[in-house]
């Protein structure tokens, strides 16, 4: 999967935003920010939570202007699901005759197309924080899909505790595979899912043809697997799966086996 197809144009998505705002489109404005969206406008003191508070806020800063246009001065994609953008807003308030002019620096944390996190303050600041904070998030997403490809490894070596480690105490496992189908959940659970292959195949074996980050918290993986029956002593390869791995703290919580790649690129919402 290449990033063209799976990652949105953060900038174009800033623009669309922007233009909304110009438009007073309280209603466009805010679907660009996720349900569980922050706002936090340190230049103003204010802390907003959730898609709602967020367009009352709106709403209300609206209202104090009779003329009010946004200017984007500089957008810059640093990667990450991170943008930084200097924003000057002109504005007359409502029954003045004067113009206010505000320039700041807005922080933006994108997560599949939507505004997860915005945060504004004084340019050089806000500057220094997204650049900060990009390289904090891919770190941690370098680590993800690291701790993914340990846990592949883990039970091509058949090393029970090894995945474990990789994993919460109530790590959820759900594949469709005929051979080891079901649900496996807790340290009991994946005891028998390596009890189930090993009895089904051996030498089961997963070759992982690549991985990347959906964002903070889940992994999407493209693989094959191969082994030769038990009982039947005929080598098979499977066909491609897709596996989704949704993280918490740094270790898998729930691992969904799809042998559909595009159902799996439906469940984290990157449809090619």
């Amino acid at each position: 999967m290449t990033d063209e197809s799976t990652t949105p144009d953060l900038v174009e998505l800033m623009g669309r935003a922007f233009e909304a705002a110009n438009r007073r489109d309280l209603d466009a404005v805010a679907s660009s920010f996720a349900e569980d969206a922050t706002f936090d406008g340190r230049a103003l003191g204010d802390h907003f939570e959730g898609r709602a508070a967020i367009r009352s806020f709106l709403k209300d800063w609206f209202a104090t202007y009779e003329e009010l246009k946004f200017g984007l001065e500089e957008v810059r994609d640093l990667g990450n699901g991170v943008v930084f953008a200097v924003v000057v807003q002109n504005g007359r308030p409502a029954g003045s005759a004067g113009h206010l002019r505000q320039r700041e620096g807005w922080v933006f944390v994108w997560v599949r197309g939507l505004i997860a996190r915005l945060t504004t303050s004084e340019v050089d600041e806000a500057r220094a924080a997204a650049e900060r904070l990009a390289q904090e998030r891919g770190q941690a997403m370098s680590q993800n899909v690291r701790l993914v490809e340990r846990a592949i490894a883990a039970i091509n070596a058949r090393d029970i505790e090894g995945y474990l480690a990789c994993c919460t105490e109530n790590v959820k496992l759900e594949t469709p595979m005929a051979s080891v189908g079901g649900v496996y959940e807790g340290i009991d659970g994946i005891g028998r899912f390596f009890t189930d292959i090993e009895e089904a195949g051996p030498d089961f074996r997963i070759e992982l043809d690549g991985a990347q980050e959906v964002d903070s918290k889940r992994v999407i993986a493209f693989m094959r697997t191969s082994g030769t029956g038990r009982t039947s002593g005929i080598r098979m390869a499977s066909p491609p799966q897709t596996n989704v791995y949704n993280l918490i703290d740094g270790k898998i919580s729930h691992v969904r086996i799809f042998l559909d790649r595009q159902e799996a690129l439906k469940a984290v919402e990157l449809e090619e």
